[in-house]
């Protein structure tokens, strides 16, 4: 990602932040974004899109939109004296940015996908086989959650390991956050959520929770989870007696949190843009990859 750094003289100077300005009024964010690009890296912009969440909101009288730049023309470099770099999106949380640019750090580094594990459904060998052909297909996070004591659930992410590091995948293990090793992130389900009043991990280390509502959401924002999955969206065959949120109030609470949200409940990899246009970050998927009579 190509992030500047703010020049003497200016509020904040010396801090990180992402290249861009004022839209005008009267003007579209496209456009802004485009003319604001030209001005301060010299390149022509030809086709970007708005992040999923993009929307922050610092003080009361700024609204920040983050769009994503995937086509432009020519090379960038400081046309106001500022320096840029080009940098990875895994670390740019260990830099010290504007406090208006940060919200959207997490979601730079999330990838679109999060895959929860069906092991006891289908047997280890055949789980992994999945596993590997979903990984190579792009980048996920993956949940370990299994109705096993928690000593025999880390052992098999041990086992894992080298897999998910093969394939770039990082692992949430949804088990008492003591025990989980520090290489791990860690998953709470809803009911571990609420018995908690503090973060029981420390950044990097991903922390996820499962939500089904916006008590749920806002305390998953407030002990400080990185991401929440939250659930059903739409009617399942596993939880038929669940009420579905339906797109309209998954979107309406997704754009309620400051938190990456993953849609999950009746939900394929393939309704990925779907979810991401009603403000998730991605899809979380279980059965869609898992099943037992699916064909992985």
């Amino acid at each position: 990602m190509l992030i500047a750094r703010r020049p003497a003289g200016k509020p904040g100077a010396g801090l990180w932040e992402f290249p861009g300005g004022k839209v005008a009024d009267g003007e579209s964010e496209p456009a802004a974004l485009a003319r604001e690009l030209a001005e301060e890296l010299g390149i022509t912009v030809s086709r970007s899109r708005p992040l999923p969440h993009f929307r922050a909101d610092p003080p009361p009288s700024i609204r920040l939109a983050f769009w994503r730049v995937e086509r432009y023309d020519g090379r960038p470099y400081g046309r106001e004296g500022q320096e840029v770099r080009w940098h990875p999106i895994a670390d740019l949380a260990r830099l010290p940015f504007l406090a208006a640019d940060q919200p959207i750090l997490a979601r730079l580094a999330l990838p679109p996908w999060y895959l929860i594990s069906d092991i006891e459904g289908l047997g280890e060998r055949e789980f992994e086989r999945r596993l590997a052909r979903v990984l190579a297909r792009g980048p996920a996070l993956v949940q370990l959650r299994e109705p096993w004591p928690p000593e025999r659930l880390v052992a098999y992410a041990e086992r894992l390991r080298a897999l998910l590091d093969r394939h770039g995948a990082a692992v949430l293990i949804n088990a008492p956050p003591e025990m989980v090793p520090a290489w791990a992130g860690v998953h709470l389900p809803a009911r571990s959520l609420l018995a908690r009043d503090a973060r029981p991990v420390p950044p990097p280390r991903w922390l996820g929770a499962s939500c089904h509502d916006a008590r749920e959401l806002a305390h998953a924002a407030a002990i400080g989870c990185d991401l929440a999955v939250l659930s059903p969206v739409l009617p399942t065959p596993s939880h038929p007696g669940a009420t579905a949120l339906g797109w309209p109030r998954f979107a309406q609470l997704a754009a309620a949190t400051s938190l990456p949200v993953y849609a999950l409940g009746g939900v394929r990899l393939e309704d990925c843009e779907r979810a991401q246009q009603n403000g998730a970050q991605g899809v979380a998927v279980r059965s869609a990859v898992f099943a037992r009579n699916g064909q992985g």
